[in-house]
């Protein structure tokens, strides 16, 4: 037997189709990056220099798959927790996320505080706006 989705709450609705969109636009993007990875090259009369251009396109549509893989993975684990119940609240703090944060970044899981120091704590600093820098 088939079970069927829980119901979104209507505050939600616009996350959800946000979040369905962008899923079908990055599976998009990913299909045409992965056949164009896999298209053979002609090599037959390439110089070093074709060569090499052949080589950073073809470094630049993995590191591009890359990037669509974990944009996917967090579209999905957003997607569950609108299934789940818990849509916008901070992973890290079980406290709501702002609905500005979740407007600008539907698939975020952490409050823009808890974003800050996760990002931190894995050695990746927070850009800073031109204001911050005196």
């Amino acid at each position: 037997m088939k079970s069927t989705p829980a119901e979104i709450p209507k505050k939600w609705a616009w996350h959800q189709r946000t979040l369905l969109r962008l899923r079908e636009r990055v599976l998009e993007a990913r299909q045409e990056h992965d056949y164009a990875a896999r298209a053979p090259h002609d090599r037959g009369g390439a110089d070093v220099v074709d060569l090499a251009e052949d080589e950073v396109e073809l470094r630049t549509l993995r590191s591009e798959l890359v990037l669509e893989d974990s944009e996917l993975h967090e579209i999905e684990a957003a997607l569950q927790r609108l299934q789940g119940g818990a849509y916008g609240i901070c992973e890290a703090t079980g406290e709501p996320i702002a609905a500005e944060r979740l407007r600008a970044l539907p698939w975020t899981r952490f409050s823009k505080a808890a974003a800050a120091q996760h990002e931190i704590a894995a050695g990746r600093p927070r850009p800073r706006l031109r204001r911050e820098r005196r």
